[in-house]
């Protein structure tokens, strides 16, 4: 039971780390909301690094072991899993091919926002989407939850769930939920994958990649 708590909390703890490291700021007389946007951009990546770091001190133990075991068999863990890995990115793009007809739309709000970014702050898109999301995503959104859910296919449900959820930008908006299905499926692709390789460097290496070929295309 106390492991399921310090899960939970953990991942609470990525829902309120932003709002409470601005907090501290606040605390010293400086308002992130009224920062110019380079200066916003500085603060940001400084929180997601102290973040970063965190969640790594966290897991040392089972990293440095999970990183030994990667690197015996990560061609494997790789060579293994890349159909499942393509599977979902095939049933991703047919289901936003429909999406696209159903809502007349061509991108999620989510989708238009990073698009955005990347043309504004290439370099900071690139830490975030490329360093920062594959490692703290996994860590959370895969092998926390994989300490609260033991069931192999409540696993795998929660995590697509909740990382659908987390790429809704409007829930209000009736499109933008149905824009979170192709994550859904994603994060149930990568919950399949560590369930079997029981490695989170399996899928941290995948989310990486992923986003990585999308930033390119992005940029190019």
């Amino acid at each position: 039971m106390n492991k399921v708590i310090k899960s939970i909390l953990i991942i609470i703890s990525y829902f309120i780390y932003d709002l409470l490291f601005k907090a501290i700021l606040y605390a010293f007389n400086i308002n992130f909301y009224t920062l110019n946007t380079n200066h916003k951009v500085i603060v940001t990546i400084i929180i997601n690094v102290i973040y970063m770091l965190l969640l790594i001190f966290i897991y040392r133990k089972e990293l440095l072991e999970e990183l030994k075991d990667f690197k015996r068999n990560y061609k494997k863990y790789l060579s293994n899993n890349i159909l499942i890995y393509l599977l979902g990115i095939a049933i991703m793009f047919i289901i936003n091919l429909i999406l696209n007809r159903i809502t007349n739309k061509t991108l999620s709000g989510n989708e238009e926002i990073v698009r955005l970014l990347i043309k504004e702050f290439p370099i900071y898109m690139f830490f975030s989407t490329v360093i920062y999301a594959p490692l703290v995503e996994e860590l959370i959104f895969r092998k926390t939850v994989r300490k609260i859910f033991k069931n192999k296919n409540l696993f795998i449900i929660a995590c697509g769930l909740v990382f659908g959820a987390l790429h809704i930008s409007n829930y209000s908006d009736i499109n933008e939920i149905l824009y979170s299905i192709p994550y859904i499926i994603m994060g149930m692709d990568f919950a399949y994958i560590y369930y079997k390789t029981d490695n989170i460097f399996t899928t941290i290496t995948f989310h990486l990649c992923h986003n990585l070929i999308l930033l390119i295309i992005q940029l190019i």
